[in-house]
């Protein structure tokens, strides 16, 4: 039957990467930021205009997050932040990613005071800059803001270190293992890791980034322009988008992302 464009359209999750840049170097990066100088980063305008589009497109959003590359390093933080709270009545929590190895600026930590009940700091630890880590804890205490600290360095490292997601090798896998692949993802399981980066929506950050190195060779179908024909054009997209069994971007991946087993786990953050 006919699609209902404005059916309400929420999904779980999407990044929004105003940066690639990154300050640390690890070995297993899940977007390859150590491996190719390619790092973009948004102007204050794409950033705009970007989230207008997401949100003409979707109509709720439980976590926008703001990731990278580290979104500490983004010289607009603040400014892409104020930018999301223009939307924050389609969104649930702001999230910011962050390796804990950056200081956080007085304005930054102003604004999240300001903002705490909706914005969400998930830090991941690599052992690098203990000190930073330490400080940027006790200053989210400080202006009570919540936030995460997942423990990825030494023996017992969150869900026992992360996974080798490879170097966008082409397996050449059957459509059936593919979908295998695709369903048993986290990305996919819940609804989609939507990435958002130069006008485009990717189910996940392996595909955005596939196809920026020009590594993998997406079918238009697989991702979505945001700024491309009326709403409901693009909506109607989107919905297509969210019906696909698998993606191209699925082939370069080892396909470990939804394991379980230790054996194909490795010590997270372990840096260049």
């Amino acid at each position: 039957g006919k699609i209902n464009m404005y059916e309400e359209q929420r999904v779980e999750m999407v990044n929004l990467t105003p940066t690639m840049r990154c300050n640390l170097k690890c070995k297993l990066c899940g977007v390859l930021v150590p491996h190719y100088s390619y790092c973009p980063q948004m102007s204050r305008d794409e950033l705009a205009d970007s989230l207008k589009a997401v949100f003409e497109i979707i109509d709720y959003i439980k976590k926008l997050q703001i990731t990278g590359g580290e979104p500490f390093m983004y010289p607009y933080l603040c400014e892409a932040m104020e930018e999301c709270f223009k939307y924050s009545d389609k969104f649930d929590k702001l999230w910011i990613l962050t390796n804990g190895t950056i200081p956080i600026k007085k304005e930054i930590l102003e604004f999240i005071k300001t903002h705490k009940d909706k914005i969400y700091v998930h830090i991941s630890d690599y052992g690098v800059k203990q000190d930073v880590t330490n400080k940027i804890i006790e200053q989210l205490k400080q202006i009570g803001c919540d936030y995460r600290y997942l423990k990825y360095y030494g023996s017992q490292q969150y869900y026992d270190g992360w996974v080798d997601q490879g170097d966008f090798t082409e397996h050449a896998r059957s459509k059936e293992e593919l979908k295998q692949i695709f369903q048993k993802c986290p990305h996919v399981c819940r609804g989609g890791s939507w990435y958002v980066r130069n006008g485009e929506m990717h189910w996940c950050g392996r595909s955005i980034r596939g196809k920026e190195l020009g590594k993998v060779a997406l079918d238009k179908k697989e991702y979505l322009n945001i700024f491309e024909g009326t709403v409901e054009e693009r909506r109607k997209r989107f919905k297509e988008l969210q019906s696909l069994a698998y993606i191209t971007a699925c082939d370069y991946c080892n396909g470990n992302y939804g394991t379980t087993q230790n054996e194909k786990r490795y010590p997270a953050g372990e840096q260049m």
